[in-house]
């Protein structure tokens, strides 16, 4: 494991850092706009769980994919051993939840100071809605059809 795994520790530790930055901006521009809300508070806690949750599930496969090439060096299959690579899940997890952040602090800082919306690389984030939930996941399934839009 070595740097590689101390690197995707430092790049966790970055991550947090930037989600406990994320809910500080959040919760200053819904007070900036009044829309200070418990329940949105506690759903935005509930997201940052989430990404806890895959960042521990991330150092699990680290670690258990060296328990494993461990344990097959041990019953003398060096061979397959050295030939499962190193998976950094953890630093690439904390990267994708990092920029992740980094979108929703921009969005958020946009509120406190609207002038930041003249910016060109801001100008690409969608507007923020105060009403919205924090992280909110849409899918659109182009291909279902309800009964009332049947054609049989």
């Amino acid at each position: 494991m070595g740097f590689l795994f101390h690197l995707g520790l430092l790049s966790a530790l970055v991550a947090v850092v930037a989600m406990a930055f994320d809910y500080l901006t959040g919760y200053l521009g819904a007070y900036k706009d009044n829309t200070v809300q418990s329940g949105k508070m506690r759903e935005g806690l509930w997201h940052k769980g989430g990404f806890l949750g895959i960042m521990l599930l991330s150092v699990l496969v680290e670690i258990g994919t060296e328990v494993l090439k461990h344990d097959l060096a041990d019953i003398g299959m060096e061979s397959i051993a050295g030939q499962i690579p190193y998976v950094p899940a953890l630093a690439a997890m904390s990267f994708i939840i990092f920029w992740i952040e980094v979108n929703s602090i921009a969005e958020n800082l946009c509120v406190l100071n609207p002038e930041l919306k003249k910016l060109s690389f801001m100008k690409r984030l969608k507007e923020h809605d105060p009403a919205a939930a924090d992280m909110t996941v849409e899918i659109e399934d182009e291909c279902a059809i309800g009964a009332e839009g049947s054609d049989q």
